[in-house]
């Protein structure tokens, strides 16, 4: 009997098993590579994009600093360290400025490109004469590797996606991510931003682009105290006091005769001129804000200080110093330069009167003098007006500022000047009245009575804000500037003269707020803070603040 014997066929089934991990392997490792490939591409495009903000929201800090460099007349802006004017035409009616920032970030492989353009409002809300600035900034992201297929970049100059229409802007990935693999998309849609200079220029690299766009506007000095100094305070006399009232408390009569207070709010036991009741805490409550701060250690104290005082240094304390408010001896600050205006337009006078009929602070009569005449009347040109019976000027003195200056009521005058200031103080006659009373309480200080409200009340609430003088910083010669006021009389007036030693004598009283290099009151001069001039703006840019920032997503 035979065996028969049957062969297995375990080889082949194992040859088959072997053969299919090798094909499931192959095909997972290809969507794997794909997926990596994929996903280092998407990282990588994600990253650009964040960074092109990055790069974009610094040329939009380069650009705002430059545009804060405005306010320093020894700095010229947009001239110097690479700005150039932006090529014709420009973004705007212009003048613009343009720079490129590149070879920064990882690999150096980001750059922004900044344009700052100069506007002027036509609205009435910025004076006319001050500029303010919209910058914009391109910060490009350049993106490593080659492009993908199907990643698609049609732009053919003439063709359907060649329109400022971003519905037809791109296809696909490019539309939606805003990459550039062949062409610059913005610049085939919208040029420059403003539709100007449609162009199809091609890229150097890949890249992601982003947009930023912000307004700076200027930020206007408030007398928020009564004397701001860098350098030296010393005053007010050893007779005199430094204390604030508010023309704008409708119950406040005019400052007259001086008080003695006596009450149990802390600070010194003195005279104050804050009406004529001191039991009243109406009064007392606008009697204490007479602050001084000093950009320095210098500090000395004639007469009690009604109000806060800081230093950058000093020893100052309360029981040293008789001042009924906070002492802060840590607080540094400066003062920009106060740069002359453009006389551009100007009318140039030699003559002792003039008559301004400007309207607004904004728009005022504007003058300017070669020497100014010993004796010079500001009257009312719109006295007559039945709407608007207040009048605007602007004066530009090159040179000394002497003898007497009349001030007629309802004028609002600016007086700047690039020489010293020596004058009496009644000499300073600013026949104005304060807004608030309505009711006539003269007291001992020859303060005019006051005039009932008229159709169109007085919109500059404080008879001391309506005569403002401005010293040039720095001056012509480079010395430092003076200003001395001797007795006798009293003074109604504003001081802003960052450059300016300050330099009071005798028994003056000066209804004020004062900016200046130093200041010096020496007898019974006292110092009496205006509280409404903290709402009355004198016309002087100390800074730019962004008021718009957006993202430009087309």
């Amino acid at each position: 009997m035979k065996t028969q014997i049957h062969q297995r066929d375990n080889g082949n089934i194992l040859v088959c098993a072997l053969c299919t991990i090798v094909i499931v392997s192959l095909i997972g490792a290809n969507v794997l590579v794909n997926c990596i490939t994929h996903y280092n591409v998407t990282a990588k495009q994600l990253k650009g994009w964040k960074e092109a903000l990055y790069a974009a929201e610094a040329g939009g800090d380069a650009g705002f600093d430059e545009v804060r460099k405005a306010l320093n007349p020894l700095s010229l802006p947009f001239t110097t360290d690479g700005w150039a004017a932006a090529p014709s035409p420009a973004p705007t009616p212009g003048p613009a400025w343009t720079k490129t920032i590149s070879g920064f970030g990882q690999e150096g492989n980001l750059s922004t490109t900044v344009t700052i353009d100069k506007l002027f409002d036509t609205t009435g809300t910025i004076p006319s004469s001050t500029p303010y600035y919209r910058i914009r900034a391109v910060g490009t992201a350049r993106l490593f590797g080659l492009p993908r297929v199907g990643l698609s970049d049609q732009f053919i100059a003439g063709g359907p996606n060649f329109v400022a229409n971003s519905a037809s802007r791109g296809v696909g990935d490019t539309l939606l991510r805003k990459i550039d693999f062949k062409y610059d998309h913005f610049k085939a849609s919208y040029g420059d931003g403003d539709g100007h200079n449609l162009s199809l220029s091609t890229v150097t690299f890949p890249q992601i682009t982003r947009r930023i766009e912000l307004v700076a506007v200027p930020k206007y000095f408030v007398f928020g105290g009564a004397m701001r100094v860098v350098n030296l305070f010393d005053g007010p006399g050893s007779a005199g006091f430094l204390d604030s009232y508010n023309s704008k408390n409708p119950t406040n009569p005019n400052p007259g005769s001086p008080q003695v207070v006596n009450n149990n709010i802390p600070g010194p036991n003195t005279t104050s001129y804050y009406g004529s009741n001191p039991s009243n805490s109406t009064y007392l409550a606008d009697a204490h804000d007479g602050d001084v701060s000093v950009g320095a250690k210098n500090f000395a104290e004639g007469g009690p200080i009604w109000g806060d005082v800081t230093t950058n240094g000093g020893n100052v304390t309360h029981s040293g110093y008789q001042i009924s408010g906070t002492i802060d001896n840590n607080v540094p600050f400066t003062i920009p330069p106060l740069a002359a205006p453009d006389t551009t337009g100007y009318t140039v006078t030699t003559g002792g009167n003039i008559s301004p009929t400007g309207t607004s602070s904004s728009s005022p009569s504007t003058y300017v003098y070669s020497s100014f005449p010993s004796n010079v009347t500001i009257t009312n040109g719109n006295a007559s007006s039945s709407t608007f019976p207040y009048a605007y000027a602007k004066i530009m003195v090159n040179g000394d500022v002497t003898g007497k200056i009349t001030l007629e009521k309802g004028v609002t005058a600016e007086i700047w000047f690039t020489g010293n200031m020596k004058v009496k103080a009644g000499d300073l006659d600013n026949q104005n009245v304060d807004r608030g009373t309505k009711t006539a309480n003269p007291g001992s200080l020859g303060v005019p009575p006051l005039i009932p409200p008229t159709p169109a009340d007085d919109p500059n609430p404080s008879r001391v804000g309506h005569l403002k003088f401005f010293g040039i910083s720095p001056t012509i010669s480079g010395a430092t500037q003076t200003i001395e006021i001797d007795p006798p009389g009293n003074i109604f007036a504003t001081f802003y003269a960052p450059s300016a030693d300050i330099a009071v004598t005798g028994n003056t009283d000066i209804f004020s707020a004062i900016v200046g290099r130093s200041f010096s009151g020496n007898g019974n001069n006292g110092f009496h803070y205006d509280k409404a001039l903290n709402q009355v703006d004198i016309g002087v840019v100390t800074d730019y603040q962004v008021v718009s920032y957006i993202e430009d997503i087309r």
